[in-house]
């Protein structure tokens, strides 16, 4: 298998005007809101590889990368990091909010790795440069460790383009009509994953072989989801759970928490308040919580597994713990947590929720980049179904909003 796979046991029926949907997504890609959708197609993808590898090669030796971003510019970052970055990669520290401990102890732990800041970049990431949280935080790390190196990833005009000018920062682009939660695979996510050592090309060409998948009206795995879990949400099933059976993928259902619930909570076109609550999960821990819940509680949910068919595996003692583990015995952890997933999927499914699993091969960048353009493709069509517009945010502007006029008052 040189693709993740996608397993349905959804019983909603898929919406019937799917087909019209996945054709205006393929209409639509390239152009406006959905130019992220040519992030993994020539000429945009050779142009950023060039120039991120560029700026990398300046920047070694690298001890620490700091990233400075919030929502989509950190949570891409985070997933990367997390699934792929290998023992010698330097340190990644992410500052996602203004609690002023968790800023004292990151900049301390990195001025111990690195005291003369010779070797950390910081990585400021911002579309506009007006963000507050991301201001607040980066003039109180400049004033912290003023000698690390800075780079700007910003659009090509606006308030950090021009601060970065300034400060003589060098700097990369987010391309117009990507947004935040949809940049994880431009020089947003893909530099800090570069400086970590990981093969972004492979990250491009998963996502390339996933949109090519996505782009068909039949076998389109985007599509299936999309229209599956929009009328499990239309039948009264709203909570949709991504629950990885692997430690390194818990970030990536923090990135589709942010994406699926910006993109389609929503009043939609008619009016209506509409959108599915999106819930991280991780297994096996959480079998121990949430799963008592899915058994027994609400039949509201469709709860969907990550699985890695391929690990670096632990063998078990051939002598048991006890005499209750001894069927244990020469058995294998990996084994143990795909035993623990499939017999979680089949406890929830006898107790009438829904469920998906997509399972990797292994967690490689090839497959990693494949999972991104799934969902954010399943997003594309999931807005269309709903009739809502998956790319703006209202909700949170006004909150930006309020934060603002609370300090002029």
């Amino acid at each position: 298998m040189n693709r993740i796979n996608l397993t349905l046991n959804i019983s909603h029926q898929c919406t019937p005007n799917v087909d019209d949907c996945i054709t205006a997504a393929n209409n639509g890609a390239g152009h406006g809101d959905e130019r992220w959708r040519h992030l993994w197609r020539e000429p945009l993808q050779r142009k950023q590889i060039q120039e991120i590898h560029q700026l990398v090669q300046t920047l070694q030796p690298c001890v620490n990368v700091l990233v400075i971003g919030i929502g989509g510019s950190a949570l891409g970052t985070r997933a990367l990091h997390s699934a792929l970055a290998k023992e010698t990669s330097p340190s990644l520290f992410v500052l996602d909010n203004v609690d002023p401990d968790t800023f004292k102890k990151t900049i301390s732990q990195m001025k111990a790795k690195d005291p003369n800041q010779s070797q950390t970049v910081v990585v400021i990431v911002s579309k506009s440069g007006e963000t507050a949280e991301i201001a607040a935080l980066s003039m109180a790390t400049e004033k912290a460790i003023p000698d690390a190196t800075y780079i700007a990833i910003t659009s090509e005009k606006g308030a950090l383009r021009t601060l970065a000018k300034e400060k003589n920062w060098s700097t990369l682009s987010i391309p117009e009509g990507v947004g935040g939660r949809f940049s994880v695979l431009s020089a947003v996510g893909l530099f800090p994953a570069a400086l970590s050592g990981i093969d972004i090309e492979e990250l491009l060409k998963g996502a390339s072989d996933m949109d090519t998948r996505c782009s068909h009206l039949e076998n389109n795995p985007a599509a299936e989801l999309a229209s599956r879990l929009v009328a499990s949400t239309q039948g009264g099933q709203s909570v949709h759970v991504m629950m990885p059976y692997c430690d390194r993928l818990l970030q990536c259902a923090h990135w589709y928490v942010q994406l699926w619930s910006e993109s389609l909570g929503k009043v939609d076109n008619h009016g209506n308040r509409v959108g599915p609550t999106p819930v991280a999960a991780i297994g096996a821990t959480d079998q121990h919580s949430m799963l008592q819940l899915w058994r027994e509680g609400p039949k509201d949910k469709v709860i969907g597994f990550l699985r890695v068919e391929e690990m670096p595996d632990v063998a078990l003692e051939e002598h048991a713990f006890g005499d209750s583990s001894s069927w244990l015995c020469g058995q294998t952890l990996g084994a143990l947590l795909n035993a623990e997933q499939s017999a979680t999927e089949e406890a929830v499914r006898d107790a009438g929720q829904s469920t998906w699993t997509l399972s990797f091969p292994s967690v490689t960048p090839y497959y990693i980049g494949q999972f991104f353009a799934l969902w954010q493709i399943t997003v594309a069509i999931a807005g269309r179904l709903m009739d809502l517009n998956p790319y703006d945010q209202p909700g949170v502007e006004y909150g930006k909003k309020l934060t603002r006029d609370s300090f002029r008052r």
